[in-house]
């Protein structure tokens, strides 16, 4: 594993977001601790929040997109930046998860997570995803 498990790749209106994880819950971890650091203006002191999170059936790189889109959803309307993944399974193409943060004024950059080179797999020993995020 490289030395940070994300990293973010430019594009024109679009990021593109690189993961590595040991697992398919970390990487889905990895994914919220990057979203965080896109959004958080640092001001994130207000009252803390707490959201639980069902999405699918589907298959995991599109849990893995409406993931992302639910964290763009909750920083849009009720501020939430994410501080912790309290709990997260996944399993039979369902994400179950329970979200830890705080409201702030997230920075309203990302409008949402694509299709477009969507990627999700297990490589030798470890996972990999790749999504481009719409800004």
């Amino acid at each position: 594993m490289s030395t940070t498990p994300h990293r973010f790749v430019d594009h024109v209106s679009e990021v593109e977001l690189a993961l590595e994880a040991e697992s398919q819950p970390a990487l889905f971890r990895e994914a919220t601790a990057a979203f965080r650091e896109l959004v958080d203006t640092r001001r994130s002191t207000g009252e803390a929040l707490r959201f639980d999170v069902s999405l699918g059936p589907a298959r995991p790189e599109v849990l893995l997109v409406d993931w992302l889109d639910e964290l763009v959803f909750l920083a849009e309307v009720e501020g939430f930046i994410p501080e912790r993944v309290v709990r997260l399974e996944l399993g039979e193409g369902r994400l179950d998860a329970r979200l830890e943060g705080r409201r702030g004024r997230p920075r309203h950059i990302v409008k949402g997570a694509t299709f477009h080179d969507l990627e999700l797999a297990r490589l030798e020993e470890e996972w990999h995803a790749r999504v481009v995020l719409d800004v």
